[in-house]
């Protein structure tokens, strides 16, 4: 099994500069200069997901519209697609919630609530159109654990 290599992001004038702890650099390979930016250019990329739809969600705050659960699953979503990109890659980001509040403005903890509720409900699809984020928030894991346990439900109901 290969070794995780904790990176870690800092903002450059041309888009995000990753680093490793020397230690670690060997883990890299041949070449650790295109691992590292490979693992930015996947940073970048998920970075400007994850702007957008907290973007898109201002905008709804904006005109007083109800956020759905739906929307803050897909940045739950971006964010594990981050994880799991940096992992294919053989790394491991150093200090997440740290990392992505810096660069997205947004609450550490809220952004642990969001990944948490993502986790716990593997599809976007068993969410309700209709049930707002406000909904959810209190108890993340718990609305998650039950919507994703109804859909459970209803499969055995079909076998």
């Amino acid at each position: 099994m290969n070794e995780m290599t904790f990176v870690a992001f800092k903002p450059g004038e041309e888009g995000f500069i990753a680093s490793v702890p020397i230690e670690q650099l060997d883990s890299l390979g041949a070449r650790p200069e295109a691992s590292l930016q490979k693992a930015s250019e996947i940073y970048q990329r998920s970075i400007d997901i994850m702007r957008s739809l907290l973007a898109d969600m201002e905008g709804l705050k904006a005109r007083r519209t109800p956020i759905t659960a739906r929307r803050v699953w897909e940045l739950g979503d971006a964010v594990l697609n981050l994880v799991g990109e940096l992992s294919r890659s053989s790394m491991e980001l150093d200090g997440l919630y740290e990392h992505l509040g810096r660069e997205l403005g947004m609450n550490e903890k809220r952004l642990g609530t969001v990944v948490t509720f993502r986790r716990h409900l593997p599809d976007k699809e068993l969410i309700p159109e209709s049930l707002g984020w406000s909904q959810c928030e209190k108890s993340a894991r718990k609305v998650a654990e039950s919507l994703s346990k109804g859909q459970k439900e209803s499969e055995g109901a079909l076998l």
